[in-house]
């Protein structure tokens, strides 16, 4: 049975601090109530000169279902209709108990200003129900070469690699590499790493180095600070219940840009191969790190689905069997870093329409 958790999201936060702060509007939207069939309509306002602009809604609890049921541009224009998900220019993630909307995600639907809307479904066993909602816009100038700060909170990581703490991780070899890794990784991005800052996680340090579901994920990612940087919280293992140990998990896409207190504020590693293979983990941060600044994958391993970008590459079931493979996708897909399955050595470009997407996430700014 779903259920609603009614409890608010902490929407009323402080000022996102940190460089792209400057460029950055937050606006609480207050509490919305769906009718007795679930939908509620959310409207918000994209300021001039807008860049881009998200909104986002929750908690609806980790049992239920919620989605954009469409959304519509300041033009009246229908840019999403959750009957054919794949047909537009937007794409719409659902992973937890928050949903954000972000745009743009594709160079074919630029932001604009005036007053968006999105019709949202709660598929809630307890209706009508009640979500907070906020919304977030970055207004001025693009760039083709672009920063993003960083934010690794180690959370008791330390017995994997000694200078997993903040104190010792400016000094510390396989961290400096896992961070340098990224940097080149990010770089066909056209996006650099500004200001990198390390801090030790200041929680249940215990019951947090391992998450164990999409909970507990949640949970810690609802830690973050009102900062305008990218959060990477460095964990021991990742398990989401079927016991078998993930290397990464992204609150996107999109994730909640420049905004802390949601399920979907930041990004966890799996640091348990740190030593042996500070690529393999500068890999995930970097595909988990461009699911959270608006990229999806370009073709989903199922089949199920595709990216909106028009120059990303798509691979073809050429085997028949219903699903791809890094190898039957290699000089179609597999070598792109937000390939599903990507592969160290293999997954080492983004593609240009990559770029334009993150060079204007709300957290991004030009160098």
């Amino acid at each position: 049975m779903r259920t609603l958790l009614l409890a608010p999201l902490l929407l009323a936060g402080c000022d996102p601090e940190g460089e792209a702060a400057d460029n950055f509007e937050y606006v609480d939207l207050g509490t919305f109530t769906t009718d007795a069939d679930g939908l509620v309509n959310i409207p918000w306002e994209a300021p001039e000169g807008v860049v881009s602009t998200e909104v986002f809604c929750g908690p609806y609890g980790y049992d239920t279902i919620a989605t954009a049921d469409d959304v519509t541009s300041p033009a009246g224009t229908m840019v999403y209709d959750d009957e054919a998900p794949y047909d537009g220019a937007l794409r719409v993630g659902v992973l937890d108990d928050v949903l954000p909307v972000l745009i743009p995600v594709s160079p074919d639907l630029p932001a604009e200003s005036g007053q968006w809307s999105m019709n949202l479904f709660v598929d809630a066993s307890d209706l009508p129900a009640s979500v907070s909602c906020g919304a977030l816009s970055r207004v001025g100038d693009t760039a083709s070469a672009n920063l993003v700060d960083v934010h690794i909170v180690f959370v008791g990581v330390d017995g994997i690699a000694a200078g997993m703490t903040a104190q010792a991780a400016e000094g510390d070899e396989t961290v400096q590499a896992i961070v340098s890794r990224l940097g080149d990784l990010w770089s066909d991005l056209g996006l650099g790493l500004g200001t990198v800052r390390y801090s030790d996680f200041s929680g249940d340090v215990a019951g947090s180095t391992t998450i164990e579901g999409y909970e507990e994920f949640g949970n810690l990612l609802r830690t973050t600070e009102d900062t305008a940087e990218l959060t990477f919280f460095m964990v021991q293992d990742i398990d989401l219940g079927d016991g078998a140990s993930i290397l990464g998990l992204s609150g996107g896409p999109p994730g909640v840009a420049g905004h802390g207190g949601t399920s979907k504020s930041g990004v966890v590693i799996n640091v348990a191969n740190a030593v042996a293979s500070p690529e393999q983990v500068s890999l995930i941060m970097a595909h988990e790190g461009g699911h959270f600044l608006g990229l999806f994958h370009p073709t989903e391993n199922d089949l199920s689905g595709q990216d909106p970008l028009g120059d990303t590459p798509v691979c073809s079931d050429s085997d028949g069997d219903g699903g791809l493979t890094s190898a039957e996708c290699a000089g179609s897909g597999s070598e792109n870093v937000m390939w599903p399955t990507a592969q160290v050595g293999t997954a080492t470009s983004f593609s240009g329409d990559q770029g334009w997407v993150v060079a204007r996430n709300p957290i991004t700014f030009p160098e």
